[in-house]
């Protein structure tokens, strides 16, 4: 009976090192695609400043551009 129960917390002990080890990866992964997001809409919001920029002058002086 011991040995089964020894056993039993063994595996028990595996799964959740397994499932916080799995879970671990997978809030990383989320956070790195995140990131990577965040870091493409700041460029994004960066070059709709600088075409704005563009258009404000062609505006001023259409001879420009």
């Amino acid at each position: 009976m011991e040995e089964e129960r020894t056993r039993i917390e063994a595996e028990y002990r595996e799964l959740l090192k397994n499932s916080v080890a799995f879970e671990k990866r997978i809030r990383n992964r989320w956070r790195e695609k995140n990131r990577q997001k965040n870091a493409r809409i700041s460029e994004l919001e960066a070059r709709v400043k600088e075409l704005e920029r563009e258009i404000e002058l062609l505006k001023g002086d259409p001879t420009q551009g």
